[in-house]
């Protein structure tokens, strides 16, 4: 158990905050062939302290990067495979350290694996079952000779292995009902002598050695959506809004702990069994007390344990102390996973936001953060110097990138709601976005303030905006299948095109100005005089929706990619049909024209990117982005020499269009 005195402590917070020397380094890990750097870590699954402290593993659906604890300087990325929709959803270190056990699901249940991992070489050691339920929890023993598993595959399974031999020495399943997308529904206590369930309204302890159910606890209702056991495993946590402790060997209920105004996710008691963490979907992490309530009480005296600290998204973060009041780095999203110091001085939390908070428990101070994207890529866009970024995500994010540094800011913004698109002036210094509920925001790029707020009239999310060359004209698609345009200077509305029957999916104008264009999930692309509203139907896809469309740099021409995988290029002045994509086939999420309009970018499943030649219609470079998620943003440098592409798993890879190979078709 490492000692870290208050010296050592104030230097950690120094150092915490230094540009981190190594980002340069770490975007260049396991990179695909052809791309030159990756920009964030992928979305955060699980979160773990090595034993001896000085090491911190964030399982993400990159793979598990390893930061030293007390720098957060990157130190490894071991790039687990892909395993087609799988994720990792649970990590746990061997005692020794040298060894990392990984958990793989399918969300909502389904073929699970176990894999041994080698912390210092980033080797896979022995996949120790590949056809099991998707796994909740993973415990090794004291002496890291055995690793125990338990999983759901519409029954609770158990595993038990030898490690050095990857034997199975027990394995058994117990029927029983779980909640969806609950990781800490299923647990294991420290030894992994039991293993607690629960599907809301009652939870299940197992004793393993006999296999047999050892206690059932229920309540009123709403009993649990997850559950902890603290490390002796003589009290339960199960965590709804409100926490009940259970004392498991006499099966008594503890007195609750009231505090949380929203569902609690995950929960962990710190080693020394004094602290209980609790993670809820707001984002807000709270500490409780639990000292005088684990040891043995004076009855005369109340137990109530009391809450010590609560880390939350609000600008101060009060507690029972009058001089703890602080400002503290906020989670905007729900807690994913929680992780204790063996000496219990310092906690981690993996939120859903994208952030891992590195924090000082005896003060509440957060010592380092660890950020990125973690919902899907949606827009992105080059600024000036074609080096920064900015990037939108489903996640409500808006961050800057420097594309060969790897540093990023994040524009503040009050909103939490996710973004579906964005738009960048033709100034590159205003962006406009658009998501989850009806209206559009502006913000400066430069100063990250906000602008403006454009309350439309969509009665649905908006999907998709536009902005034309001179930036006086915005346009706005929604799901409720208008196209609104707005006089971007005098903020007023300025008409509301009508004329599709299914979701708008795309709206763009072309370079020159002159035209506009809008296609739907009704199958149809329209090409719209803004002067007199009317519309020309300029086709009708036969088979699905149209996913996208683009004009050409010099607005002669337009194409569009359907549902069906079809890519077709249309002449924008006549509006002809010109010729279709030879073998373009891949369901299209997004496509680009390149600066010189020479070649067109598409993103699809698999992590596919195509590149086609426009003149012949033929494919000329395919890469992979290497991972199960697909690209869903592009954007290129002024100079089509770098192209970059955000993803599903909220990523942006840089790729260097001039080393890969020309009319090559990488399998």
């Amino acid at each position: 158990m490492k000692k870290i005195g208050l010296f050592y402590i104030a230097c950690l917070l120094i150092v915490g905050f230094l540009p981190n020397s190594l980002a340069q380094e770490y975007t260049q890990w396991h990179l695909p062939e052809g791309a030159t750097a990756r920009l964030g870590k992928g979305k955060i699954k699980d979160v773990e302290f090595s034993p001896d402290g000085n090491r911190l593993a964030v399982a993400t659906d990159i793979g598990i990067w390893i930061y030293n604890a007390h720098t957060r300087d990157e130190i490894a990325l071991i790039k687990v495979q892909p395993r087609g929709i799988q994720a990792v959803n649970t990590i746990v270190f061997a005692p020794d350290g040298k060894t990392v056990a990984v958990g793989y699901w399918i969300p909502g249940g389904g073929a699970g694996a176990v894999e041994l991992w080698d912390t210092m070489t980033g080797e896979r050691l022995t996949v120790l079952e590949e056809d099991m339920g998707s796994v909740h929890a993973l415990e090794f023993s004291a002496d890291g000779t055995t690793l125990a598993s338990v999983g759901w595959a519409g029954v609770i399974e158990y595993h038990l292995w030898e490690v050095a031999t990857g034997r199975e020495v027990l394995s058994f399943t117990k029927a029983q009902n779980l909640i969806p997308h609950s990781k800490g529904a299923l647990v294991l206590s420290q030894a992994a002598h039991s293993v607690a369930s629960t599907d809301v309204n009652t939870v299940k302890i197992w004793d393993v050695a006999t296999e047999g159910l050892r206690q059932i606890l229920e309540g009123d209702g709403n009993l649990a959506l997850t559950l902890a056991f603290s490390p002796d495993s003589r009290t339960l946590a199960g965590g709804f809004e409100t926490i009940r402790l259970w004392d498991t060997e006499t099966r008594n209920e503890l007195p609750k702990l009231d505090g949380h105004t929203h569902l609690v996710y995950t929960m962990t008691f710190s080693p020394d069994a004094k602290i209980l963490a609790s993670g809820d979907l707001s984002g807000k992490v709270r500490l409780w007390d639990l000292e005088s309530r684990l040891q043995k009480p004076d009855k005369k005296k109340s137990t109530l344990p009391g809450l010590l600290r609560s880390i939350t998204g609000d600008k101060s973060a009060k507690t029972d102390n009058k001089h703890e009041d602080r400002t503290l780095i906020e989670h905007t999203l729900s807690i994913e996973a929680l992780d204790f110091t063996t000496d219990s001085r310092m906690l981690v939390s993996g939120s859903r936001d994208g952030a891992a908070i590195v924090w000082d428990v005896e003060t509440g101070t957060p010592l380092f953060t660890v950020a990125g994207h973690t919902g899907s890529v949606k827009a992105l866009a080059f600024l000036e110097d074609d080096k920064t970024l900015i990037s939108a995500s489903s996640d409500g994010t808006l961050r800057i990138w420097k594309t060969d540094t790897g540093n990023q800011q994040l524009i503040p913004m009050k909103h939490k709601r996710s973004i579906f698109c964005m738009v960048l002036s033709a100034d590159r210094k205003t962006v406009a976005i658009g998501g989850v509920g009806n209206d559009v925001h502006l913000w400066n790029v430069d100063t990250k303030n906000f602008v403006a707020t454009f309350k439309t009239g969509h009665e649905n999310y908006v999907d998709t905006l536009a902005l034309s060359p001179d930036d006086k004209i915005l346009a706005s698609g929604s799901r409720d299948r208008r196209v609104e345009l707005w006089d971007v200077p005098n903020h007023q509305r300025l008409s509301i095109l009508d004329g599709h029957t299914g979701d708008i999916r795309g709206v763009t104008f072309s370079a020159d100005g002159k035209k506009f264009a809008s296609a739907s999930q009704d199958g149809t692309a329209h090409l719209w005089d803004l002067h007199t509203e009317k519309k020309t139907v300029l086709f009708t896809a036969p088979n699905g929706g149209v996913a996208a469309l683009a004009f050409s740099p010099d607005s002669s021409m337009l194409v569009s990619a359907g549902w069906d995988g079809t890519i077709q290029l249309w002449d924008a002045n006549t509006h002809q049909y010109i010729a279709d994509f030879i073998n373009a086939k891949e369901t299209v999420y997004h496509l680009e024209f390149s600066p010189d309009g020479k070649t067109v970018v598409t993103g699809s499943e698999g992590g596919l990117i195509q590149l086609w030649d426009v003149d012949t219609r033929t494919l000329s470079r395919q890469i992979r982005t290497g991972d199960t998620a697909w690209p869903t943003a592009f954007a290129f440098t002024q100079d089509g020499k770098t192209l970059v592409s955000g993803n599903s798993d909220g990523t942006i890879l840089v790729w260097d269009l001039e080393h890969i190979t020309q009319n090559r078709i990488q399998k």
